[in-house]
C-alpha cells in the first residue's frame, strides 16, 4: 500500500477568492430602499428568517456590520436574509425570479415572450 500525501499550499485566501473551486458564501440583509436582484433558488427557513439565494444587480446590502454594493458581492454566493413576515417570501414561493424594490411601475419595463 502506498500513501501519497499532498503538500499543503501556503496560500492566503482573501474573502472574495474562490476556495476549493467554490465561491465563498455571504449572508446579507437589504440595506437600501432601492434594490434589484435575481432569485436563484428556493427560500430556506431558519429560526427567525428565510434565506434566499440571489444574484444582486443593484442596491446596497449589509453583512457583519459592513455595507456592500451589488458589484462587490459578485464574487460571492449570496444568500439574502428576509424576515418571516416579509411579503416577498410569498412572491418568491409563487415563482417570482426578478425582484425590483423601490422603483415605480413607470420606471420598470417588462417585456414577455411573444406567442
Amino acid at each position: 500500500m502506498v500513501v501519497i500525501k499532498k503538500k499543503k499550499e501556503n496560500r492566503i485566501y482573501k474573502s472574495y477568492e474562490k476556495k476549493n473551486g467554490k465561491k465563498s458564501i455571504k449572508y446579507v440583509y437589504l440595506a437600501s430602499k432601492k434594490a434589484v436582484f435575481l432569485v436563484t433558488g428556493k427560500p430556506r427557513e431558519s429560526k427567525y428568517s428565510y434565506g434566499v439565494p440571489v444574484i444582486p444587480l443593484h442596491g446596497y446590502y449589509k453583512s457583519d456590520g459592513k455595507s456592500y454594493t451589488a458589484k462587490e458581492l459578485s464574487d460571492y454566493y449570496v444568500v439574502l436574509n428576509l424576515d418571516k413576515d416579509d411579503g416577498l417570501i410569498d412572491a418568491i414561493n409563487e415563482g417570482v425570479k426578478i425582484i425590483v424594490i423601490g422603483y415605480s411601475e413607470d420606471d420598470v419595463l417588462v417585456t414577455g415572450e411573444e406567442e
